[in-house]
């Protein structure tokens, strides 16, 4: 496993939009070491047997920096190089024969990077966390709600989990928080106003939970999952703590 790369996380309350969600009352901000050239990976979710494009982005001093030539590998396994556009990213295709958690690295020139692939069957079912909202509580730096890491734990050991990224924040650094306060490792997806679903649903997966704020919930409404949040929202199981959890989803 590489090394997560430094970053350091303030959590802070924005008087001008107190009367938003979670999502935006406490959204959650990361302030990285220096900035350099560097290489991100993005998580990612597919379906065994069926071609997922893996994708990396490059950056520079302050913006994505294109034409950086990018290696990708799977558990250790070149898959090849590709060369990032002038929005910084690039891509590869990958097709897996086995389902579960698979390691996704980068390397670009000296720097490197790694994430997960979800590799699911064909009609599983995903619990999809919201991390602020769901996992982090509002305080500076932001701690883990008691009892989410444990209840995260248990979770994994029934369904597939995901976490959602609702605020527009940096993947190291929230890969970073996740890391230091020991939640279980699973893929990090935007949520993208709730075009996140669109996409997993497409591939034949199913959305059985997803825990968060009112607005991450109703983006997922069509697709009737049970739905959970420490908010009170009409019809949504109302939760004060993260054991609640654990016995009311079935």
């Amino acid at each position: 496993m590489l090394q997560r790369k430094p970053a350091t996380y303030i959590l802070y309350r924005n008087a001008s939009v107190c009367l938003i969600s979670v999502c935006l009352i406490a959204p959650l901000y990361f302030v990285s070491s220096p900035a350099r050239a560097d290489v991100v990976v993005y998580d990612a979710v597919a379906v065994v047997g069926k071609e997922v494009r893996l994708k990396a982005e490059t950056r520079g001093t302050f913006f994505r920096k294109g034409g950086e030539l990018v290696e990708f590998f799977v558990d250790g396994k070149s898959l090849g190089k590709a060369l990032s556009g002038g929005d910084g990213e690039a891509y590869k295709a990958f097709t897996s024969a086995k389902t579960g958690l698979l390691e996704v690295s980068v390397k670009a020139g000296s720097d490197e990077d790694e994430g997960v692939l979800l590799v699911l069957k064909k009609g599983a079912a995903i619990v999809f966390v919201e991390i602020i909202g769901g996992l982090a509580e509002t305080g500076m730096p932001p701690t883990g709600r008691p009892g989410s890491r444990e209840a995260m734990k248990k979770l994994q050991a029934r369904f597939p989990v995901v976490y959602v990224q609702s605020s527009n924040i940096d993947i190291a650094a929230t890969r970073k928080w996740l890391d230091d306060n020991e939640y279980p490792e699973a893929p990090v997806l935007p949520w993208d106003g709730g075009a996140l679903f669109k996409p997993i649903t497409g591939m034949g997966l199913n959305i059985r939970a997803v825990v968060g704020n009112p607005q991450f919930i109703e983006s997922a409404a069509k697709w009737k999952p049970q739905s959970f949040s420490f908010e009170p929202v009409k019809g949504v199981v109302r939760l004060r703590h993260w054991k609640e959890m654990e016995e009311k989803l079935k």
